[in-house]
């Protein structure tokens, strides 16, 4: 009886979440309540001392990646205000190259950020710049590839995405193993995409619609903040190498840009210097999107208190998953993602599933990560760029972008088990 109120409870939460733009309620204050009606039922059919022990892993495992959110955050709030992303733009503006090429410059680029900045950064940045390059026809192929780029560059980098985060956070693999297993199936599946959303991209002169600012480059004490706080997203590798939590070695990397920004507002008063404020980057952060993933991290770690997670496994899985059982059930979790929120299944994974290699960690990375490109509002990529490009929304995208992300995402996946056969 308990367990069906429980699930009962999180389907019907879940589905507030889901469609909060029809109820008008914000899914971060829906999945903050449905966390405690859960955590509440648990302590009703489990002991003191179990519930304890499941509360305080859950509230650790929370601790580092609050921490991590907020900081990385911080730290692109500090690359925007520096105008490292301008520059990159004005780079492009120069190329030469024309718009088709440009389209794979802008993919690439927005594939590399994805993998230190949040996926909806990576795509704002990249829509910021491509919207004066292409006109509104081609924007739309242009903005669904950034969305599909975005999502495929985070997906195999530790520090890419929240779910390659949880899983290292986990311990499922170590952050070379991610790096060096999951690239060849990200840039698989981002190419094949590009290629079948390019063809609707003419091979003519770009012409670069300026935006009204005067271009100034960076002065020698601004690159060397750029570069500092660049270099901060490696640092948490290295401190995960020293069996560190990551979150330190990303907290190093803050600390030490702090620190070179309070020094050059003395030593060199530029304007930029002078309006960089930490306490301004940090509220820039973007707290809604935190709260919600501690609510839907709770209200995960609740169902596997009660043991509805350890149910679910087995009736998927069965007590020996076999590899073909692995593949398909993780490769389903990430079409699943197209619609749910894969935060949600990547940590219902976690809890539930067992004695499983880092290989298929891996493989749960990529395809949960990637599975939300198949629909617009599949991840918080999708969201943005509806929202940057009017003429972008679900049925636009559907007939535009569904087929060549499902193409693509195939084509990841059966780039993992070839890659897999080869190395295991």
């Amino acid at each position: 009886m308990v367990e069906l109120l429980a699930t009962t409870l999180f389907i019907g939460g879940y589905a507030v979440i889901a469609f909060e733009h029809r109820f008008f309620v914000n899914k971060a204050a829906t999945s903050l309540l449905l966390a405690v009606l859960l955590w509440v039922i648990a302590s009703m059919h489990i002991s003191l001392e179990v519930l304890t022990h499941h509360i305080t892993s859950a509230s650790a495992d929370l601790f580092g990646l609050v921490v991590f959110l907020i900081t990385s955050m911080t730290l692109v709030e500090i690359l925007l205000h520096y105008r490292f992303f301008d520059v990159i733009e004005r780079y492009l503006r120069s190329s030469g190259w024309d718009r088709y090429y440009l389209g794979w410059a802008i993919m690439c680029l927005t594939f590399i950020f994805s993998m230190f900045v949040p996926n909806f950064t990576a795509t704002i940045v990249a829509i910021q710049i491509a919207r004066r390059f292409f006109p509104t026809k081609e924007l739309i192929p242009i903005a669904a590839l950034m969305v599909i780029a975005a999502n495929a560059g985070g997906a195999f980098s530790p520090i890419g995405d929240v779910v390659t985060l949880l899983l290292w956070f986990a311990g499922k693999f170590q952050s070379l193993e991610l790096l060096a297993q999951g690239v060849l199936p990200a840039v698989v599946l981002t190419i094949v995409s590009g290629w079948f959303l390019l063809r609707n991209v003419q091979r003519e002169q770009a012409t670069a619609y300026e935006n009204g600012t005067t271009w100034e480059k960076p002065s020698r004490s601004e690159w060397s903040i750029i570069i500092a706080a660049l270099t901060s997203f490696f640092l948490p590798l290295a401190a995960s190498a020293l069996g560190l939590p990551p979150y330190l070695g990303l907290l190093a990397g803050l600390g030490g840009v702090w620190l070179l920004i309070d020094v050059a507002r003395h030593i060199r008063p530029m304007k930029s210097h002078l309006k960089a404020n930490i306490h301004h980057f940090l509220r820039q952060a973007d707290i809604e999107s935190i709260q919600f993933f501690i609510g839907i991290l709770l209200s995960v770690g609740a169902l596997h208190a009660l043991g509805l997670l350890d149910i679910a496994t087995q009736w998927l899985l069965g007590s020996d998953p076999s590899f073909i059982k692995l593949v398909s059930a993780f490769t389903g979790l990430g079409i699943t993602s197209a619609l749910v929120d894969n935060v949600p299944l990547a940590a219902a994974a976690i809890s539930s599933v067992q004695d499983v290699s880092s290989a298929f960690w891996i493989l749960l990375s990529i395809s949960v990560g990637t599975g939300g490109s198949l629909l617009v509002i599949g991840a918080a990529a999708g969201i943005v760029a509806m929202g940057m490009v009017p003429e972008l929304n679900f049925g636009t995208y559907m007939k535009t972008a569904t087929l060549p992300a499902l193409v693509g995402f195939a084509a990841g996946i059966l780039t993992w088990v070839v890659q897999y056969q080869i190395l295991y």
